[in-house]
């Protein structure tokens, strides 16, 4: 029966399944048949031809409805037609070179094929469309099998009919689908929109292909916002803050004769473009810019920091945060100015607390100081030094949706945990603050309690920051509020925050302290405000930031560890991809998420080249 030419198992297929098996090729390009199946693996015998483990095979069927199942190899071997024992055969070819049997047994050579069910894709009348369903049934006995050729335009219009559900329609580009070593051109790979106003993760080992992937990434933000500007999409745009920890994106290989990043991309719109798509600024630095303008030295205040914040980032003890907070309760916005000023001998000074706990929060926040860093401005209202920070301007760009690329190359990995965990705490503050508020007139009021400034109660808390935003607000730039109408939260951009070397930040013994990442990590995707968490490590995040995530983008991953891990927590099952996860190339992802009922291989093209 493998061998026969003659079976034909559509004969009595609709019209639908037989089209479809001929843009495949028909018998002509039949690549095998199934030999047997069970529920978690199935057996293809071909004829001797080069596949790769990876490698994707389409199965059609009409026991029940017309079906094409997807099969994925996971494992083959090289077999014989009869029952000769191979090891003689290769001690005649060594020692009879000249024999028959060098020559005249090629076509009892034949390969045997294991491998998954991914799953099947229904045709249903009623609809005139293809479904996708899980892997709960299975093909009929001897299917014939057609392998998922790269560079066939028919098999790649077949599979984005059959998958056109798990691939994402006009959403943000991932790559093209992968099967085995190659790329299907004409198969892209989106994730919808809303999946940035929940968790992401990027797994990776260095050298993968993350940058190259995140650049793809960005500039499909870019193209969605931009057809919502122009009327061809109704959903929401899309806001990120792209931490760039090696300040590639801005102008990624223009330097070297390569394309250009961002700044390319930016430069090509129009001045209305830019106006409705960047301003005020796409690209914030802790350098003097290149273009100032539209690029932007950074500025953070002293006053923008909330004791939180410091728990967020450094090592401390829950006596040394009760003393933080307590300052904060009497100064406000000028309590890392206290501190640092405060004499821990003086009794009356230190508020009972010990001098050594004193002392202890005045050398974690030393990197403050004047001299220390290099985006913190000073802040004493009381000594005449006034507010002078970005973050009101940044959290109105990501406000309106805006791509916000930020190079860190020259702060500290301090000052960069503490610009995104302040980033990240006033965006969640004030949206729970518009959710709050209920009305255009009390959302002024709300946004004042959620930051602690309250004139009535005597409570200073984020004075600076608040009135700065309160003005934003009342002139339209924090798009709250149109006149007595208040914007409902859900027409507002899905935003995310990117955490770079997440680790440092997300590890167990940080988020135990109250962690702002873990609030937004339980209640963040009610706001629409999401993280994407990047690292070389799967192991060295808290368990509870992982399990909150529902889009993982797994690529090379450097050992057996990682891997175990990777695959327990991925979205969707990754039964059959443990082998890839070790030996992917450059640029190769495997895609899980919730909203996908499999996962999927992906290769993001070259930046530089598309």
């Amino acid at each position: 029966l493998i061998m026969s030419e003659d079976t034909n198992a559509n004969n009595s297929t609709t019209n639908d399944l037989k089209a479809m098996v001929a843009k495949l090729g028909g018998n002509t390009k039949r690549f095998g048949v199934l030999a047997a199946s069970d529920t978690t693996q199935l057996t293809v015998i071909a004829r001797n031809m080069d596949v790769a483990v990876g490698d994707l095979f389409l199965l059609p069927c009409e026991r029940g409805e017309s079906r094409f199942y997807v099969f994925r190899a996971t494992e083959y071997a090289n077999v014989m037609n009869r029952t000769l024992d191979p090891d003689d055969i290769a001690r005649n070819k060594l020692t009879m070179a000249d024999s028959f049997l060098a020559k005249d047994l090629q076509e009892q050579n034949l390969i045997q094929l294991k491998g998954i069910v991914l799953g099947y894709s229904e045709y249903k009348s009623s609809s005139d469309s293809w479904t996708f369903n899980r892997p709960r049934r299975l093909p009929e006995h001897l299917t014939d099998v057609y392998r998922v050729i790269p560079g066939d335009s028919s098999v790649a219009e077949v599979v984005r009919l059959l998958l056109g559900e798990q691939l994402g329609q006009d959403g943000l580009f991932i790559g093209n689908l992968l099967a085995g070593e190659s790329a299907l051109d004409g198969v892209p790979v989106q994730i919808p929109p809303f999946a940035l106003s929940h968790h992401l993760a990027i797994f990776g080992r260095t050298g993968c292909g993350k940058s190259n992937m995140m650049m793809v990434f960005l500039r499909s933000i870019l193209e969605h916002n931009q057809s919502c500007s122009e009327g061809k999409r109704t959903d929401p745009r899309c806001s990120i803050l792209a931490i760039d920890p090696h300040d590639e994106f801005y102008s990624w290989h223009a330097k070297t004769g390569g394309k250009d990043g961002i700044r390319g991309i930016v430069n090509g719109y129009s001045e209305e473009q830019k106006k409705d798509l960047v301003d005020p600024f796409y690209y914030l630095t802790a350098k003097d810019p290149e273009n100032p303008g539209l690029e932007q030295r950074i500025k953070l205040s002293r006053a923008d920091i909330h004791p939180q914040d410091v728990a967020s980032v450094l090592d401390i003890t829950d006596q040394q945060i009760s003393f933080a907070e307590r300052v904060f309760s009497e100064h406000g916005d000028r309590w890392i100015t206290e501190v640092l000023l405060l004499d821990a001998d003086d009794d009356d000074q230190r508020m009972d607390f010990h001098p050594g706990t004193v002392e202890a929060v005045k050398r974690r926040l030393s990197f403050l100081q004047r001299g220390s860093h290099r985006i913190f401005t000073n802040y004493d209202a009381q000594a005449g030094i006034a507010y002078d920070s970005s973050l009101p301007e940044i959290i109105c760009a990501l406000e309106k949706g805006r791509l916000l690329v930020v190079d860190t190359t020259l702060m500290s990995e301090m000052e960069q945990f503490v610009f995104t965990t302040v980033v990240a705490r006033v965006l969640f503050t004030l949206r729970k603050a518009l959710r709050t508020a209920g009305s255009a007139a009390n959302v002024e009021k709300e946004i004042r309690t959620a930051f602690g400034n309250v004139d009535e109660d005597g409570l200073i808390g984020m004075q600076s920051l608040v009135d700065a935003l309160i003005e934003k607000l009342n002139s339209g730039e924090l798009p709250y509020k149109e006149g007595e109408t208040l914007t409902p939260p859900d027409q507002l951009p899905f935003v995310n925050i990117v955490i770079e070397e997440a680790p440092s930040v997300l590890n167990p013994q940080r988020i135990k302290f109250g962690s702002v990442f873990r609030d937004i990590s339980r209640q963040g995707r009610k706001f629409g405000i999401g993280l994407t968490v990047v690292s070389q490590q799967v192991t060295a995040i808290d368990e509870g930031i992982l399990t909150q995530v529902n889009t993982e983008f797994n690529m090379a991953l450097g050992n057996e560890e990682e891997r175990r891990s990777a695959i327990r927590n991925a979205s969707a099952d990754l039964r059959g991809f443990e082998r890839e996860l070790q030996v992917m190339g450059k640029g190769q992802v495997i895609l899980s998420a919730s909203y996908k009922d499999i996962p999927l291989p992906v290769q993001a093209p070259n930046y530089d080249t598309t």
